[in-house]
């Protein structure tokens, strides 16, 4: 039996359905998961995504983690501890401010607040710790002390309207 060869079956392209755009036929850009979300901030970034990101005490808090970064960079090997101490209460204080606002209840908001004025403090003390021991650019530690004082203060007003 001699096999039974059919013709290909041919498709026409749909053709398009006219629309109001002038560029509705023109192909689309492979779509960025985050281009949208962005799109509308004013800043570029993701503001108001979260009740921390309407804070100036975090955008400060931010600012403060971000210079003891760079603090911590420079610090000698022998005085690391110094360096590790710094980073990591830099860091609770924004982790911390940031629960914080994003708490439901005044008491758990307050907690949170507490505990990130606290390791704000520390922030401070490590400052003191590097003028004292003459580590690292005396004009950087006091920017970080100054930074400090500011987001704690903030913290403290934070803390205040709760009650």
């Amino acid at each position: 039996m001699t096999p039974v060869i059919r013709p290909a079956a041919t498709t026409t392209p749909p053709t398009p359905t006219p629309t109001s755009h002038a560029h509705a036929n023109e192909p689309r850009p492979t779509p960025d998961p985050h281009a949208h979300a962005h799109a509308h901030a004013p800043d570029g970034g993701a503001s108001g995504a979260f009740p921390h990101d309407k804070l100036d005490a975090y955008r400060i808090a931010c600012e403060l983690a971000a210079l003891a970064n760079n603090i911590a960079a420079q610090i000698p090997r022998g005085h690391r501890n110094i360096a590790d101490h710094l980073l990591r209460s830099a860091s609770n204080t924004v982790l911390l401010l940031a629960e914080g606002a994003n708490r439901r209840g005044a008491a758990s908001k307050r907690q949170r607040f507490s505990e990130s004025r606290g390791e704000c403090a520390e922030v401070a003390a490590a400052g003191d710790l590097l003028l004292a021991m003459e580590i690292g650019p005396r004009h950087d530690a006091q920017k970080l002390k100054g930074l400090a004082s500011r987001v704690s203060a903030m913290l403290t007003g934070l803390i205040e309207r709760l009650r």
